[in-house]
């Protein structure tokens, strides 16, 4: 029990000053001064967008966001992980069975060594219209360095991190690798 506390007031303060320095850092969330249309388009037409009726069932904006984002990319193949150390084995078989991923959603993932695992089976999966989204990117230092390594990868195109969520599209069309932080 004494370990576990010493984690907890470890994990917390790491948490909030990567909060303050992400809050500080972070583009206008609502599209000022952001110079990709893609990513323009986004902040507009789907992260701030609350006229669509299905997430009028959600009070939690993440899981809001994702329900939009669905609706607005049309996203075949929509695949929504719960990630823990007891079911990452079947996480890994459906990803692998998978004919491809048009959107997939890892929540609740806590351990680096997994992220990256999800990662590695989603790109034998992926194309240019699909987009990858992982929970917790920002929850330890580990978990910060294995988002640094997606972000890094030659296949990801363009990275959108909103502190909770770090989400990677593949767009071909897109000639120059970006990362955004936004505000959300």
């Amino acid at each position: 029990m004494l370990e576990k506390k010493i984690n907890m007031s470890y994990v917390f303060p790491f948490t909030l000053f990567n909060y303050f320095k992400y809050y500080f850092t972070a583009a206008n969330g609502k599209g000022h001064g952001v110079h990709s249309p893609f990513v323009y388009s986004f902040i507009r037409s789907v992260l701030n967008n609350k006229g669509l009726k299905q997430e009028a069932n959600y009070s939690n904006k993440y899981r809001a966001l994702i329900i939009r984002m669905v609706a607005y990319y049309m996203s075949a193949n929509v695949m929504e992980l719960e990630a823990n150390s007891s079911n990452k084995a079947n996480n890994l078989l459906e990803i692998g069975n998978a004919d491809s991923i048009g959107l997939l959603n890892v929540k609740q993932n806590k351990n680096a060594e997994d992220l990256i695992s999800y990662f590695y089976a989603a790109l034998k999966k992926i194309n240019t219209q699909s987009i990858l989204i992982f929970d917790g990117i920002h929850d330890s230092k580990e978990m910060e360095a294995s988002w640094e390594t997606i972000k890094m990868h030659k296949e990801v195109k363009l990275t959108i991190d909103l502190f909770k969520l770090g989400i990677v599209f593949f767009r071909q069309e897109q000639l120059e690798k970006e990362n955004f932080i936004i505000r959300f």
